[in-house]
């Protein structure tokens, strides 16, 4: 089998996606690509992170997996070639600086080496917590200094839309610019319209008047106070009011001023639509100027701003060879994951990087593409998603697709009620076969009048039958659902795991803190009972000058003077971001948005989360409820008509307009479709979340559900399983005496372990300090010293005195000095921190060195407390590396200390 250079997979749910995208990566380091010039992009950290682990997991293990009967058909080498190469290509792998990551972080990676094209400096922010409100203070001035106060005002009057919804629309108008560049709007006057079609209505009624007994409806129909009141008239859109309301004073005068009606109707639409998207447009511009304001003055951009400003970039500043050579290395192969969610603009922005790893021009003859995507599982069109992308890229690029149709996640209940469900009723859709062995399951669909209790029951009825509460989600449709299910399965005894009880400002000790912050500020007593009801006690608390003191010194001195949470490393977490707010101002009305997840956060619980959040996710058992409330009305104000992924036409909603307008019909028509096909797409992901068992439970009128025309039914058999402990949620001690870790970086890792227990926070701090400059350390030299320590100022100048800091720098200095360090260094290559998977933990070396004899696993510790520990942290890295490469590996133990360097064979 030869390798394709230029493929796709149509991949279903649980069809393997991953795998292959593991078994395209893996097979093009065996068959010589460098992982440098390899680009696999993916749209979540998480994705990026499990994709990275993947890889690292089958090289390790790869005799006894799948992967490679996959690797040994797409390279034509046989498998025992492939384990002889084996760890060379782990050993390039290591040492490279591979580029698996986000889109996102991939267009921010581009941003940083070309931002001086567009003004902005390569250190600049995405986002803060105030982006918003001072990008409209920006573009309210710049509505003032053009003159243009005016048109917002009538605009927003004309449109009854408050001046947030406005923005709204200012910034899809901002994100379509490229799209709509071709699209030109004239400003037209309304009001002679207006008068003309109330002079043909008076004809109208003059007509049913003058007539003999006209009925009571005839003689309303004509009734109309102003023009708006045409629009909702039950006999607009007739072809002739020959009919019985008018059967007593039907002339065919009647309908000769009826299509005179209809045609200046439709030359009043054409000018409302003009005008506002005239006015629309100006505003954009003014919008568009003061985006370019912010980020010269703050040096700031929102992650749309990242992609405009990229697209930018390579069209009218760079070309394509010249952005190859400022990313350091040629890409010359692309794997793109998720493709159905990718929007057009990223596309437009990845084309000329495909194009040239397909060109077949010298370096490139060797280049590839492949994406993985499944239509089906499109939801994010309100990002900008096209589902009709992922076959248009496909014919553009003449790229051969295959499809996965076998579902390796659920068992057969399962698989075949999601045939049978979306067979008829997805365009296009291949029934999935259920992989070998998976003959369980159960499917249940039922109806309820209390959605809520009978959830609870099939909860109830799945620990009955041993399920465990952390292999149980609940999938809803909206956050507020959540929250009702959440607190009626809590009031029943049950634990609850939510995207809100993960967050780092949700944890006790940060809302505790939160709530001390705010007695401080505002004085108010009922912040200061709940920061002592949240830490147990009452204590005395004294006012500070927060223009005298910075935040993290408040919080930090409060931790000490109060002995707060002292096992708790998410206060670090919580320490490091308050160094992103100046003012007290802007942390308190800006808190809740802070989305960092805590460490260690508990998974115990059943899980409940939106059908959107759970993409890409799998459960043991789920439960889809209905819609709680009615679903929200379809009335997005401008609708963006695409043929394919080009936009063809733009139309603003306008009421009545629908009945007389044909073309506009029909987009209503096109965009109700497509409202229904995403519908379709977010059902199809919900059910196929589940690996044993799926219950939907659906409202007897108006559902969610009625799409599907499900009925109440039930298939398979629920099996009662062997009662099982629910997983544990701390960090657990293996036989081997090795320590579990949090994911996260090297620093992470040492706020987790035992030290944070029993040395003081401000010794935890220096230490992370240290790991994180010599992560930052470009080479271990003295010319890499100072950008080091600037990067160590901008994190932790907060966190750390001055007198720390420059403590810091000073052992840095003698480590780079230490003959002992160098020596291991000599004729090297290394990796600062290296993640490495093994078993069922991911494990972060500070530095891995890799010389002609194996592997040197070297950890930094900044003090000696706890040397039994350390030793046995090493040993884990050792069987860790040694496992994974089959090779000889030492371990150091180098002690960073305030006399000297000590180092220490493990």
């Amino acid at each position: 089998m030869s390798f394709e250079r230029n493929l796709a997979y149509e991949a279903s749910a649980g069809s393997g996606k991953t795998f292959m995208l593991v078994v395209r990566y893996l097979s093009l380091l065996f068959m010589g690509a460098d992982p440098a010039k390899i680009l696999a992009l993916t749209f979540t950290n998480k994705a990026a992170g499990e994709m990275q682990e993947r890889i690292m997991t089958t090289l390790g293990e790869l005799e006894s997996r799948d992967e490679l009967e996959a690797i040994a058909r797409n390279t034509a080498l046989s498998k025992a070639e492939i384990l002889q190469k084996k760890d060379t290509v782990l050993r390039r792998f290591l040492k490279s600086h591979t580029k698996i990551m986000t889109i996102d972080s991939f267009f921010t990676k581009i941003l940083r080496k070309f931002s001086l094209y567009v003004a902005l400096m390569p250190d600049f922010e995405t986002l803060s917590s105030q982006h918003e409100i001072k990008l409209l203070e920006q573009f309210l001035k710049e509505v003032e200094v053009s003159n243009n106060r005016r048109r917002l005002i009538a605009l927003s009057l004309e449109s009854k839309k408050r001046l947030f919804d406005l923005f709204v629309l200012l910034d899809e108008f901002y994100v379509k610019s490229k799209e709509l560049a071709s699209f030109s709007f004239t400003p037209k006057s309304k009001e002679p319209l207006e008068e003309e079609a109330l002079a043909i209505i008076s004809q109208m009624r003059s007509l049913v008047t003058s007539a003999q007994k006209p009925s009571k409806n005839a003689l309303n129909a004509f009734v109309v106070e102003r023009f708006e009141d045409i629009l909702s008239k039950s006999w607009l859109g007739r072809e002739t009011l020959d009919y019985r309301t008018f059967s007593k004073c039907y002339t065919p005068r009647l309908d000769e001023l009826l299509h005179r009606l209809y045609e200046v109707l439709a030359e009043w639409f054409v000018a409302k639509e003009q005008s506002f998207f005239h006015a629309l447009s100006s505003l954009a511009s003014i919008y568009q100027s003061a985006k370019r304001a912010l980020y010269k003055a703050e040096n700031e951009v929102s992650f749309n701003d990242v992609t405009m400003l990229v697209f930018e970039i390579l069209r009218e500043s760079v070309d394509t060879d010249f952005l190859y050579f400022r990313l350091d290395a040629q890409i010359e192969h692309i794997l793109l994951d998720e493709f159905q969610d990718t929007s057009i603009l990223q596309y437009e922005i990845l084309h000329p990087l495909i194009q040239e790893a397909l060109s077949g021009k010298g370096v490139k003859e060797e280049g590839s593409f492949f994406f993985v995507g499944d239509t089906k599982q499109s939801i994010y069109r309100f990002r900008g998603g096209v589902s009709s992308l992922f076959n248009e890229v496909a014919r553009l690029n003449n790229t051969k697709i295959e499809k996965l149709t076998t579902n390796y996640r659920s068992q057969r209940a399962v698989v075949e009620f999601v045939n049978d469900t979306f067979r008829e009723k997805i365009a296009g859709y291949t029934d999935q076969k259920v992989k070998e062995g998976a003959e369980g399951g159960y499917v249940e669909v039922l109806k309820s009048d209390d959605i809520v209790e009978s959830a609870c029951k099939k909860v109830h009825m799945l620990l009955e039958a041993g399920a465990r509460q952390s292999d149980i989600a609940l999938l809803c449709f909206t956050n507020a659902d959540g929250e009702v299910l959440k607190e009626s399965l809590q009031k029943k005894g049950y634990d609850v795991v939510t995207e809100t009880t993960v967050k780092l400002i949700h944890q006790r000790s940060v809302r505790a803190l939160l709530e001390y912050l705010k007695y401080l500020y505002f004085k108010e007593r009922i912040f200061k009972e709940n920061f002592f009801a949240l830490i147990g006690r009452e204590v005395d608390v004294a006012f500070v000058d927060f223009n005298e003191v910075p935040l993290a010194k408040i919080v930090k001195d409060a931790i000490e003077r109060y002995s707060l949470f002292a096992e708790d490393f998410n206060l670090f977490l919580f320490l490091e971001l308050l160094g992103r707010y100046e003012s007290i101002e802007e942390l308190l009305f800006n808190y809740e948005r802070i989305e960092t997840e805590a460490l260690g956060s508990s998974t115990q619980g059943i899980r409940i989360l939106t059908v959107h959040k759970s993409k890409g996710l799998e459960y043991e058992h789920v439960i889809v409820v209905d819609r709680l409330g009615s679903p929200p009305p379809a009335r997005e104000p401008i609708i963006f008509d695409y043929e394919g992924i080009e936009l063809k036409n733009i139309y603003l909603r306008i009421k009545g307009r629908d009945k007389i307008d044909q073309e506009y019909a029909n987009a209503l028509e096109r965009a109700a479709k497509l409202r229904d096909e995403d519908t379709l797409n977010a059902l199809y992901v919900a059910f196929t979340r589940a690996k044993r068992d799926l219950f939907v439970i659906a409202k007897p009128k108006k559902s969610v559900f009625e799409l599907l025309g499900l009925t109440e039914q039930s298939r398979g058999e629920l099996q009662h399983l062997p009662k099982r402990a629910e997983p544990r949620t701390k960090r657990a001690q293996s036989a081997d005496g090795f320590v579990e870790l949090y994911y996260g970086s090297q620093s992470d890792l040492l706020g987790g372990a035992k030290e944070s227990k029993e040395e003081e926070l401000a010794s935890i701090h220096f230490g992370l300090g240290l790991h994180y400059m010599l992560e930052m350390m470009e080479e271990f030299t003295k010319e890499s010293i100072p950008q080091a320590y600037d990067a160590l100022r901008n994190r932790y100048g907060m966190l750390l005195e001055s007198e720390e800091l420059e403590e810091i720098a000073r052992r840095v200095s003698m480590l780079v000095d230490c003959e002992e360090f160098q020596k291991l260094l000599d004729t090297a290559t290394y990796a600062k921190e290296q993640p490495l998977k093994y078993g069922k933990n991911l494990y972060y070396i500070d530095l891995l060195i890799h010389n002609d004899e194996g592997y040197i696993v070297v950890d930094y510790k900044s003090g000696k407390n706890f040397h039994n520990e350390h030793i046995k942290q090493v040993q884990g890295y050792k069987r860790a590396v040694g496992s994974i490469t089959n090779k000889r590996v030492e371990g150091h133990l180098c002690y960073i200390l305030e006399d000297g360097i000590e180092i220490v064979e493990v």
